[in-house]
């Protein structure tokens, strides 16, 4: 899993605040005609970076600012484990029956579904798990979890745990907590992006923290997206290869950042719900292409989780859906791809 949603856009100092208003306001008042318009700001723990290819109108930047601002912190104030009053802090600490927000159903829905096509690869539900092994809410381990606590933990989550019925969510066991962080950046990616649409600019570029939604074109050119080599910083390029979005998303979940070690073995954030343990498999990073971000997000978590072929297996039998899995080490790593990556993706 990834690291668990951080809100910082409204704890921060007032300098970063003007910093990114300020930057984006010269970047407005300088642009030309066919120039990129660009928005940046703070959200989820994380940077958002917006670019627009069409021109607004200087007087109403600061209010188009706000508005995509006020989005992501209402995304925050539904899914982010960190805020205690959150929709989903509320819902883990509830004991039972839970009334939940149209949103918070939508991605609900959207998490079984996904859940039930990787056969339980992708399961929110194993916050439990992550937070037992360090990688929960500003917690951290020194020595390994008992494998009693852990099939323990086992035997009391589970998806099919917890019954959806109208917007109210019903526990079985009230131990369930859910933690949506492997796609609350992607939804909040798709929030942004059906703002923009709704208000007409129909090409632009949404990006929250490396999770990316790309609609129409860049002019007359193809959005373009780079994948980064997760083994940049040795002898490698940054960038391994360049995808091509039109109207779709992509998001990438890796294990190059977040893992500890003890006694000079590797663990991996990334957890198995099938073991309750890390994966040790050699994957290092799944980037994933589909129409919506949300779900992007969800099946890059699901293929760091399932084995190579299975994976890949997977993305093939659905339309819509890309996959590019990077595996190995530094010195020897190979790439795995879907059957129509090709199409949009060049070195």
């Amino acid at each position: 899993m990834k690291n668990s949603v951080k809100i910082y856009f409204l704890t921060k100092d007032l300098f970063y605040k003007l910093f990114f208003l300020i930057s984006s306001i010269f970047l407005f008042i300088s642009c030309e005609k066919k120039s990129i318009m660009e928005l940046n700001g703070l959200t989820m723990g994380t940077t958002y970076n917006i670019k627009i290819a069409k021109e607004i109108k200087v007087e109403n930047i600061q209010n188009f600012q706000n508005k995509i601002d006020s989005i992501l912190i209402c995304v925050n104030e539904l899914f982010s484990t960190y805020i205690p009053n959150s929709e989903i802090s509320k819902f883990n600490k509830s004991d039972s029956i839970f009334y939940i927000s149209d949103d918070f159903k939508q991605l609900f829905l959207l998490s079984k579904n996904i859940n039930k096509n990787t056969k339980g690869a992708f399961d929110p539900t194993v916050y439990p798990l992550v937070e037992i092994w360090g990688f929960g809410n500003n917690s951290s381990i020194n020595k390994l979890p008992e494998e009693k606590s852990i099939h323990n933990i086992l035997s009391e989550i589970g998806f099919s745990k917890i019954k959806i019925k109208g917007n109210s969510l019903y526990k079985s066991n009230k131990k369930i907590k859910l933690d949506f962080s492997a796609v609350a950046k992607g939804y909040g990616v798709d929030a942004v992006s059906k703002y923009l649409l709704s208000i007409n600019i129909q090409n632009f570029k949404v990006e929250i923290g490396g999770e990316v939604y790309c609609n129409g074109k860049k002019f007359n050119r193809q959005w373009k997206i780079g994948l980064q080599n997760p083994f940049y910083g040795s002898d490698t390029n940054k960038i391994l290869k360049i995808i091509s979005l039109n109207n779709m998303a992509l998001a990438t979940s890796g294990n190059y950042h977040n893992y500890f070690e003890i006694d000079g073995i590797r663990y991996s954030h990334t957890i198995d719900p099938s073991t309750g343990f890390p994966v040790t498999h050699d994957i290092v990073s799944v980037s994933v292409v589909a129409k919506n971000c949300a779900t992007a997000d969800a099946y890059a978590t699901a293929l760091m989780v399932l084995d190579i072929d299975k994976g890949i297996k997977l993305i093939n039998s659905f339309e819509g859906l890309e996959a590019v899995i990077i595996y190995g080490n530094k010195t020897n790593y190979k790439i795995m791809k879907s059957n129509g990556i090709d199409k949009i993706m060049t070195d």
